[in-house]
């Protein structure tokens, strides 16, 4: 972790790193709901590799510190997930983006799905997944915003370097790039049977966000990034 990013008080996001400006939602969010104060020290970032240190003068940002560049992961870490019930899926998202994961995909319906999104509420859905990896990544201190997908199916995903989590596997984590969590009730055995390769999340039977949450960090544990 860089300290500067660490120290700050508040960490943004914004479209010119050069020239760096809120947007009215994240002006709102350190002028009311962080109540900054003029001289708190705001760090920016441009989503992809750029960033730099700023100071809060009371309505707007004043950068007081070079642009930095730091190097982008030589390994891209994916977690597809299906759905679930309720607000877990946030859950799930808000988690993985913490955890370090790049790539976040949902998953368009399998064997045991309980949730099927109508054509109408993708958008919709999808546009709050976004929402929340980047109030995620501003938490967290993040340079890179992850991308959020879907919903792909489960066979559009490929098979290099991907594995299902399930229980009872004795697959090694070594070049798992690609996890696959499956919905509440668990892959079919059809779906299992087509999976290039099978990891276990430990002893026990874990709820799905649990598993999406278990299954991100053993898979960045095991990655040397």
């Amino acid at each position: 972790m860089i300290d500067a990013l660490r120290h700050s008080t508040a960490h943004v996001f914004v479209d010119n790193i050069a020239s760096p400006a809120l947007s009215v939602q994240d002006q709102h969010h350190l002028q009311k709901v962080l109540r900054l104060r003029a001289g708190e020290k705001v760090t920016c970032s441009d989503g992809v590799s750029l960033w730099r240190e700023c100071v809060w003068n009371g309505n707007r940002l004043e950068a007081t510190g070079g642009v930095n560049s730091v190097t982008p992961p030589s390994v891209i870490l994916t977690v597809a997930v299906a759905p679930v019930k309720g607000d877990r899926t946030d859950l799930i998202v808000e988690k993985l983006v913490e955890i370090g994961i790049d790539r976040i995909v949902l998953l368009e319906p399998m064997d045991h799905s309980v949730v099927r999104w109508s054509s109408d509420k993708v958008g919709h859905v999808m546009e709050r997944y976004q929402r929340i990896a980047r109030a995620a990544s501003m938490q967290s201190r993040r340079i890179s915003l992850p991308l959020i997908e879907g919903p792909i199916n489960v066979a559009d995903l490929g098979t290099d370097q991907l594995a299902f989590a399930e229980p009872g596997s004795s697959g090694s984590w070594d070049h798992v790039r690609t996890l696959v969590i499956g919905p509440e009730g668990g892959f079919s055995a059809a779906e299992i049977a087509k999976a290039p390769a099978t990891v276990s999340l430990g002893s026990g039977i874990l709820r799905a966000e649990t598993a999406a949450i278990v299954g991100a960090a053993l898979m960045v544990a095991h990655t040397l990034r």
